[in-house]
């Protein structure tokens, strides 16, 4: 299986998701996989502006020497973005309904990390 078989069984195990992207911490999307996005949400652009946020956290949680951050949520009124780091350069995003399970999302997240690392 690649990215694409990979990030779509993420999704399909997570009431609610609306895409998983593998993205680098430069904002340049790998392979992304779109599940009913909603209307009036322009994924390719959140991705892209949620990945420089990932990467200041990360920056911040090490300048502040409290170790590597692996995981970052992010909650707003229309969606929940859950993102797991695979490597120094890479990291998975899940995003979802608000209603959606955001405890499965990271579990799943957890659990398909190694995988997708393995592929980079």
């Amino acid at each position: 299986m690649g990215f694409k078989e990979d990030l779509e069984q993420i999704c399909g195990k997570v009431d609610g998701s609306f895409a998983a992207s593998v993205m680098g911490f430069d904002g340049i999307p790998i392979e992304t996989h779109e599940n009913h996005p909603p209307e009036g949400i322009e994924l390719a652009t959140l991705l892209v502006e949620y990945s420089g946020i990932i990467s200041q956290v990360r920056q911040a949680a090490e300048t502040l020497q409290m170790g590597k951050a692996s995981e970052v949520s992010i909650r707003t009124e229309k969606m929940v973005a859950v993102a797991r780091t695979l490597t120094s350069d890479y990291f998975v995003m899940l995003t979802l309904s608000p209603d959606g399970n955001v405890g499965r999302a990271r579990y799943e997240l957890r659990v398909a990390s190694p995988k997708l690392a393995a592929q980079l």
